[in-house]
């Protein structure tokens, strides 16, 4: 039997029930705040307590079948699953895979032969099959981070109001995602893409990075 994604939503609102059933009740969770706390906290209480106890319900149903059937859909749908993201009301899904078909050979990192103007590379790191990259403007304060693996397969579930917009990559499909946060600090803005038996996350959370940027990035990695 196929697992669709159709299916997996249709089946989160009873998980959510089943995961909320195991919580402890609120009567048993309490605590003597302050007056003066308890006053302040109010007004975010009662805009946040019904959206955040949905979206967490949501979240561990999520995360909970993901687990259990990600790597049987994925075997299904190969090449369509080299770069995916879902996106559902207050969070979003994603999976990043190389190429399985390709041969295995030894990893060769890649860096950036193009960067925006002030950037420069302020840390890397490598072990295995992966590595990792920082690069930072000294002028303008941000930064962003390039991360690159192959063989295994990377996926994750984010929390948000996201916006997913599809991109291209020298013919690889590519996928951008960023949300509009109600903090600056809260500002996450993710490209992936794959190349070959290659997988990358460019990722920036800061007003530095952007969908075209990211592409020109990618397009302009070297040996």
């Amino acid at each position: 039997m196929n697992i669709t994604d159709e299916m997996l939503y249709a089946a989160a609102p009873e998980a959510a029930e089943r995961w909320l059933d195991t919580l402890p009740g609120r009567e048993d969770c309490g605590h003597n705040f302050s007056l003066t706390f308890e006053a302040s906290m109010a007004p975010i209480l009662r805009r946040r307590r019904k959206r955040r106890w949905r979206t967490l319900a949501l979240l561990a149903a999520v995360i909970a079948a993901l687990a259990a059937l990600l790597v049987t859909v994925g075997a299904e749908r190969k090449d369509d699953y080299r770069v995916y993201a879902a996106q559902e009301d207050g969070f979003i899904s994603y999976l990043v895979r190389p190429r399985m078909e390709q041969a295995a050979q030894d990893f060769h990192p890649l860096t950036p032969g193009w960067l925006p103007e002030g950037y420069a590379l302020e840390s890397f790191s490598a072990e295995g099959g992966s590595c990792s990259s920082s690069f930072r403007s000294a002028a303008e304060g941000t930064s962003f981070r390039l991360d690159q693996w192959s063989s295994e397969e990377r996926s994750a579930v984010l929390l948000g109001n996201f916006q997913i917009d599809q991109a291209d990559v020298g013919g690889e499909d590519a996928i951008w995602i960023a949300n509009q946060p109600e903090e600056e600090w809260d500002d996450t803005r993710l490209f992936l893409w794959t190349n070959g038996p290659y997988a990358f996350i460019l990722s920036g959370g800061e007003a530095g990075l952007d969908l075209d940027t990211a592409i020109r990035i990618a397009e302009n990695l070297k040996w």
